[in-house]
């Protein structure tokens, strides 16, 4: 049969010449033509399984950030609006000048995390307030030494949110070092950020109201273990920033981190269960794209 078909193709080119050539030119056209909408298709398909199983990746690793934040009471309970500003203005009428240079939002905030406990939220607002003047003042925030510092790159805002809408503060451990670095300047940094992420939170209404922070640390070695500097980041969110940070990632931490987790884990008490350490390719789970 085979040899019949060649035959009489044969046959078919020695008789009609060009126009089978046109024909054939038609028919392969038409394959090629038939191939690529094949190919598109299945591209298609194949985009749209997986952006459908990166939604119930993302879903898997955001619904575990909240359940772990709110099984450790490290979540801010909901109050009625109207309840809040009346405990706020209490405090503006009987301890105008303790607050006077706190904004709203602030004062908000250490409301509700003393859970409308007027007097309990004022001794956290003076706390954080005296933190505030005497070394993290806004122009303080903004010195060459803490502008310089940034621009090391070891601690970074990302441009790109994670699924739940946060900011992200990456923070590239292989890039410091304890041995050159300057801790006042790498504290400022660290409260730089946070108020530049909160800040963006803010300006959008609080739709999203905490920020994740992501240690990278591949390349890691005890050179750029800083436990002065892990000391005064644990203070930051027990006293300053308290539940404003809801994850912390751990990403590919070496053995040789261990025994500094061992130093780190009982300081954070209760906010260690925030902190997982993951692979790279779990980090770029809490993302659309793939930063990792």
């Amino acid at each position: 049969m085979a040899a019949m078909m060649t035959s009489s193709s044969s046959s078919s080119v020695m008789t009609m010449g060009g126009s089978i050539s046109s024909r054939r030119g038609f028919t392969s056209s038409s394959s090629s033509s038939s191939s690529s909408r094949t190919t598109t298709t299945t591209t298609t398909t194949l985009q749209r399984r997986r952006r459908h199983q990166q939604q119930i990746i993302h879903a898997a690793a955001s619904s575990e950030s909240i359940e772990k934040a709110k099984e450790s009471g490290l979540v801010l309970a909901e109050f009625e609006k109207e309840e809040v500003i009346k405990v706020r203005e209490q405090l503006r009428a009987n301890h105008s000048e303790e607050i006077s240079g706190v904004e709203n939002d602030i004062v908000d905030w250490f409301v509700r995390d003393r859970k409308l406990d007027g007097e309990a939220a004022l001794k956290k607002i003076v706390k954080y307030q005296t933190w505030r003047e005497e070394n993290f003042s806004k122009e303080s925030l903004n010195a060459p030494s803490v502008i310089e510092e940034g621009k090391t790159g070891k601690a970074v805002l990302m441009k790109e949110r994670d699924v739940l809408g946060r900011p992200v503060v990456l923070v590239t451990l292989i890039k410091h070092e304890v041995a050159t670095r300057v801790l006042e300047d790498t504290q400022k940094l660290c409260v730089k950020l946070l108020d530049e992420g909160l800040e963006e939170l803010k300006n959008e209404g609080f739709e999203q109201e905490t920020v994740m922070c992501v240690y990278d640390l591949r390349g890691f070695s005890m050179k750029n273990a800083d436990i002065d500097f892990t000391k005064f980041f644990i203070s930051c969110i027990f006293d300053y920033y308290p539940k404003r940070i809801s994850q912390v990632l751990l990403v590919e931490a070496p053995f040789v981190f261990k025994p500094v987790w061992g130093i780190i884990k009982p300081l954070m008490g209760k906010y260690s269960s925030l902190v997982k350490f993951v692979k790279a390719k779990e980090a770029n789970e809490f993302f659309e794209s793939e930063p990792f």
